[in-house]
């Protein structure tokens, strides 16, 4: 028995695979329904920000006219997959995770949750890693006399009419709410702290990708698969480009806006102090127009306190607002339940975390993880493909234990957002892989029994 934690894309994408290779399995949610993040945030805009055709798995490529969709539409392909493939009843939903203990000597895991026990040889950790809001804390915002929200309580059917609306943040989130915000509410300002690197797509899928999905649905899988590698390589060299050449990618993204805002808007606004990719970079679909038409304004300075009825910012410009949304993102919570081994709670902080699937001194543990500036399913389907061939590995010498060692490793993350920078001491340090998903699929996942530690 595998017990899979998390029903969300990494935990659909291990049921998968498990049921594929004859492994039986039990998946525990602590929702009522499966897709996680896709499932539980509901604000105005929310949507994948990869093209989905690549974001979603690679045995069921999702068509579809255009190349980004909503949350709504991912949470309908997420329950599709698994009410296809047989998955839905083997999860146990309303089964929240509290601990995980392995122990050597039976070399077993004990798992306990909201509903008792569970025994498993392996466990596959999918909890995500984006559970709790990070909501910062503004001097007298408990005497502001309307709303404080963050968006990840916010619902979509919400609308603010005749409200003037302040949406504080620079990010994904932001830069997906604002125009949908826009569209229900009397007034919106974005006020970012500083600017962030925003890219506009025209949301149509390209002729090749149209040609790819009509194959695909006609039975030939090769294009479609062939489609979904080129556009990962894709994104790893503009990736590998822009961090090489930041003066042209700098130039790249002034132009992008020229014609859009005025040179001193483009200073003020969209022209941040760090390179393009040093952190994520937000896709817009209809940002361009809304900020053209003044349907969104742009406000770039920090909070210095809130009032009554206003945000004043520094040097005591006063934004009115009666709606206030926070889309100040996330605190990364790498694994959402106590972890021990042989009685003793493990501390991740700094762990080694080999290839993006293992920690080191956790046997028989897997959490496949993706890349911060793609597609997540890009290597966590890898990864777990990868410990399928571990597990399949044990099946055939009888062998009851797998592992890596504790140690000391170097990180350097590949981005450095907020907010990873403000949790990095607390997450695990990835070694093993390049972060570059169309070459580490092919070089960097190759199964070497000798690496790993076998009882």
């Amino acid at each position: 028995m595998v017990v899979v934690i998390g029903a969300g894309i990494t935990g659909i994408g291990a049921a998968y695979y498990l049921r594929a290779n004859n492994f039986p399995y039990v998946v525990l949610e602590a929702d009522d329904d499966v897709g996680g993040t896709w499932y539980t945030q509901r604000w105005h805009g929310a949507r994948c920000d990869s093209d989905f055709v690549k974001y979603s798995y690679s045995f069921k490529p999702y068509s579809s006219p255009r190349c980004l969709v909503e949350r709504e539409e991912i949470h309908r392909y997420l329950r599709s997959v698994v009410e296809e493939f047989c998955i839905l009843e083997h999860i146990r939903f309303g089964t929240r995770v509290i601990t995980a203990s392995f122990d050597t000597a039976e070399r077993c895991w004990t798992v306990q949750t909201t509903r008792g026990a569970f025994r498993s040889k392996f466990l596959i950790n999918g909890n995500g890693y984006f559970s709790l809001p990070h909501k910062p804390t503004f001097p007298g915002a408990e005497t502001f006399a309307g709303e404080i929200v963050h968006t990840f309580d916010l619902d979509a059917g919400r609308t603010f009419p005749s409200q003037h609306v302040v949406l504080v943040g620079s990010g994904s989130t932001a830069v997906c709410a604002a125009p949908a915000l826009a569209g229900i509410s009397g007034s919106l300002t974005m006020l970012q702290r500083s600017p962030s690197y925003i890219y506009e797509i025209d949301n149509r899928a390209t002729v090749l990708m149209r040609l790819c999905q009509y194959l695909y649905g006609r039975g030939v899988g090769f294009p479609m698969h062939a489609l979904r590698r080129y556009l990962q390589a894709r994104d790893d060299a503009i990736f590998v480009g822009f961090r090489s050449f930041p003066r042209v990618a700098r130039w790249y993204f002034r132009r992008h806006w020229r014609g859009t805002v005025s040179r001193a808007e483009l200073e003020e606004h969209f022209t941040p102090s760090y390179s393009p990719w040093e952190q994520r970079i937000p896709v817009a679909i209809g940002f361009k127009d809304a900020v053209r038409r003044g349907a969104v304004r742009m406000k770039t300075a920090t909070i210095e306190r809130f009032t009554a009825d206003a945000i004043v910012l520094a040097g005591g410009e006063e934004l009115r607002g009666d709606i206030c949304i926070l889309a100040t993102g996330f605190q990364l919570d790498f694994v959402q339940f106590e972890l021990r081994v042989d009685g003793v709670e493990v501390d991740t902080a700094g762990i080694n975390f080999y290839k993006g699937i293992m920690m080191g001194g956790v046997p028989n543990y897997f959490q496949p993880v993706g890349v911060w500036h793609s597609a997540w399913t890009q290597r966590s389907e890898t990864s777990t493909r990868f410990a399928m061939k571990i597990m399949k590995f044990m099946a055939v010498h009888g062998l009851d234990q797998v592992g890596i060692e504790r140690r000391a490793v170097q990180y350097t993350p590949a981005i450095t957002p907020e907010y990873l920078m403000r949790d990095l001491p607390k997450l695990p340090r990835l070694y093993g892989s390049w972060e570059l998903p169309s070459l580490d699929n092919l070089f960097r996942y190759r199964f070497a029994p000798q690496k790993l530690n076998f009882e």
